[in-house]
């Protein structure tokens, strides 16, 4: 079996660096893997095919549901300014601090509510309206970048983890993070009183046109967002099958003395979140780990969520790395907010049920991430001061 694993790594290896020398089209080389997952597809039919109607149900259940309404609402508002009018009332308090221009709090409130991709999609449509200039777009494609509360609460919170709690844990987490990140980019902002605001849009718009146009957006959006949803459960569904994947994860977990399955859950966060996250609940693991694991999935988003933005900001050439990277970040905060509260949360939750008694090991590493969270929050507020000054 190993033998097998060190032959396959060799040999992706030596095709890698073979096309380097070549220099071989990269399209040839999407040709190969896609020929590759043509094969796998086939190989796994049944497996693929259940996978694609638990996509689809997921879909119906809760993507229908959530996103398109939400959508159809949103596109209406724009038809009719409501960003001029809403960014009156909302920018001070979200775009203020972030030095954000007042228009900018629009798509913040729509990932606040809806989660992705409602709020890149909103950048995107402010800045082709002209809204925000491309430094600001920029920005905010990661700060309006977040896990929607009704995933976090209900579908994590009260559905997998069974305490609704919880759910709440993971909000304050995935809300808090985009926020720092909008903190350490700050450099990258125009001064706003330089910044010139859109007049609002006076003419009279007929309902039925408005409706009509906001109804094919929303359309549009929702198969877009449901057809990743189904294509990532198919990939993630081969991955699962894959007993190769699943050794290679479980000899480093067992190297490293983690969990059973904790890194091979984060692996597949990585790819689909949702599936990621299902797998961290099932894991034997204590609460604050359980909570920051999943909190950092959420962040993070996973390679869907990445493809789902590509496909709205390609147009725009906007680096999918860099937005990747703070993606990365926003994660890793977002872990460390998560464990220091759920921490808290269980040893006061615990002092009264007695279910929980954490051992010194715990206590010491809850004891350590404070400091480090401490010390983290300590330099990020050191680090906007000084960029306040320039």
């Amino acid at each position: 079996m190993y033998s097998i694993i060190f032959l396959l790594i060799i040999i992706f290896l030596l095709l890698l660096l073979l096309f380097k020398l070549l220099k071989v089209n990269k399209n040839y080389f999407m040709c190969i893997l896609i020929t590759v997952f043509i094969f796998l597809f086939v190989s796994n039919l049944q497996s693929c095919i259940d996978a694609a109607l638990v996509g689809v149900n997921l879909v119906v259940k809760t993507i229908v549901p959530t996103i398109f309404p939400f959508s159809v609402i949103c596109n209406l508002l724009i038809s009719y300014d409501g960003v001029s009018l809403y960014s009156k009332i909302l920018g001070p308090l979200f775009c203020k601090p972030l030095k954000l221009s007042k228009s900018s709090s629009f798509p913040i409130v729509a990932s606040i509510l809806s989660g992705y991709p409602l709020g890149c999609k909103y950048c995107c449509d402010l800045y082709s309206l002209g809204y925000i200039d491309r430094k600001e777009f920029e920005r905010l494609l990661n700060i309006a970048s977040n896990a929607s509360p009704i995933f976090l609460i209900g579908s994590i919170g009260a559905t997998m983890l069974g305490d609704i709690k919880l759910g709440f844990i993971l909000l304050i987490g995935n809300y808090l993070a985009p926020m720092i990140v909008g903190i350490l980019t700050i450099k990258q902002s125009k001064n706003l009183s330089n910044m010139k605001e859109v007049p609002a849009n006076t003419s009279n718009i007929n309902f039925g046109t408005a409706l009509k146009s906001a109804l094919d957006n929303g359309v549009n959006t929702t198969l877009q967002v449901g057809s990743f949803v189904v294509l990532f459960s198919i990939i993630i569904s081969i991955i699962k099958n894959n007993a190769y994947i699943s050794i290679i994860f479980s000899n480093i977990e067992n190297f490293l003395n983690l969990p059973q399955y904790s890194l091979y859950g984060i692996f597949l966060g990585s790819v689909e979140f949702t599936n990621g996250c299902k797998l961290i609940t099932t894991l034997p693991l204590t609460i604050p780990f359980k909570l920051s694991i999943i909190s950092f999935i959420c962040s993070f988003s996973g390679l869907s969520v990445i493809a789902q933005i590509s496909s709205f900001v390609s147009k725009y050439n906007v680096s999918l790395a860099k937005y990747s990277f703070y993606k990365l970040i926003q994660g890793i905060i977002s872990f460390f907010i998560t464990f220091v509260i759920s921490s808290v949360f269980t040893l006061k939750y615990t002092a009264y049920t007695s279910t929980f008694i954490p051992d010194n090991y715990n206590i010491t590493i809850i004891i350590y991430l404070f400091i480090l969270l401490s010390l983290i929050c300590t330099l990020i507020i050191a680090i906007s001061k000084k960029l306040h000054r320039s």
